[in-house]
């Protein structure tokens, strides 16, 4: 609900992800997909004796919460196999405008309006997917909920 950072260009080195992708209904499913993919993958970094290399990672690849297309991971520093439902991406360097929210999940869209302004005013458009990166835990009040939201741009 809060945005608690400056809205900003950066340039985001490319990475290797593990992720689960599905198309749910965002209001009924996302909590228990969520759960379920961060658990797939962490079995399948431990069947390769490796580690995530981030904080858990959603991406967003529509906007249609009855039909959202998201992308669940984990960031990791080699390229990994995928495995099952378990998938091996590559997210491309590029250029990126981000923001941190601090919050409840549920109000976050203040934030994610400021950076689509942001880009507006700024001459770019949007280049691809939304992410959000969860900084922290869900074991502390939602008020201290941190949330990395990023939006490639060219």
């Amino acid at each position: 609900m809060t945005r608690i950072s400056q809205v900003f260009l950066k340039k985001q080195s490319g990475f290797h992800m593990l992720t689960v992708r599905k198309t749910i209904n965002f209001m009924e499913e996302y909590s228990n997909f969520v759960g379920y993919s961060l658990s797939k993958i962490i079995t399948r970094l431990d069947s390769e004796n490796e580690l995530a290399s981030g904080v858990p990672t959603v991406c967003f690849h529509n906007m249609d919460l009855a039909k959202l297309d998201v992308e669940v991971g984990f960031p990791v520093a080699n390229p990994v196999d995928g495995a099952e439902d378990v998938k091996a991406v590559t997210i491309p360097t590029q250029k990126v405008v981000t923001a941190i929210d601090m919050g409840p999940y549920e109000k976050q869209d203040p934030t994610l309006e400021d950076i689509f302004a942001w880009i507006q005013d700024h001459g770019y458009v949007m280049g691809g997917e939304i992410y959000y990166q969860y900084l922290n835990d869900n074991d502390r009040p939602e008020s201290e909920f941190l949330t990395l939201m990023i939006v490639p741009v060219r």
